[in-house]
């Protein structure tokens, strides 16, 4: 598992490994940080810059704006989709202690859809995932994700893999029971021999 993916480990299952990471776009990240970073990280530094008896205020004020923009790249780091060997998993969080995880395995997907809506995502090529699961009436889905056409694309790809390998170890499991059957009834009732002549 690579550094990156190491924050995700907790949501996924024995044996399972993260093979694509589906972020928002980069501009919901702007969109995010801006307020934290234009009145709780600049103002506390020029303020001390220009009035250095003000420190401790400045500090508290610092360490305020500093907490605001880590709880918002929080938010936007771990609101992703992680693509697996297994499935796909939705990851929320929103605030500090609000974190939910969805999941739907590869053999479960009945649909993939993406809807760009808008003159900024059309030019920015951002937009909504949605994944629905088989009979269930469940939906995961990324709102805003960077480049949705190709992560349709990615997940398909994996849920074909998934799906031919399966189907691949469900033939040989067969036939090895089946060559275990045929090997057990040889061995109890002997072996029969036609004989056409």
């Amino acid at each position: 598992m690579s550094l990156r993916h190491l924050s995700y480990r907790r949501h996924l299952d024995e044996g399972e490994e993260i093979f694509h990471v589906i972020n928002r776009h980069w501009f919901i990240l702007k969109k995010k940080t801006w307020k934290p970073v234009l009145f709780g990280i600049l103002p506390p530094v020029l303020v001390f810059y220009f009035l250095p008896m003000f420190f401790i205020v400045c500090l508290v004020w610092l360490i305020a704006g500093l907490t605001n923009f880590i709880i918002k790249f929080m938010e936007y780091h771990y609101d992703c989709l992680l693509i697996t060997n297994i499935g796909v998993i939705d990851i929320e969080r929103r605030g500090v202690f609000d974190n939910t995880s969805k999941r739907i395995e590869y053999h479960m997907i009945d649909g993939i859809s993406y809807t760009i809506q808008g003159f900024l995502p059309t030019v920015l090529n951002y937009g909504d995932i949605i994944i629905d699961k088989m009979g269930m009436g469940v939906q995961i889905n990324l709102a805003d994700a960077a480049n949705p056409r190709k992560v349709d694309r990615i997940i398909m790809k994996y849920q074909e893999k998934f799906i031919k390998d399966k189907s691949f170890t469900d033939h040989e499991t067969l036939k090895g029971m089946l060559a275990e059957m045929i090997a057990n009834h040889a061995k109890e009732n002997g072996i029969i021999h036609s004989d056409n002549s």
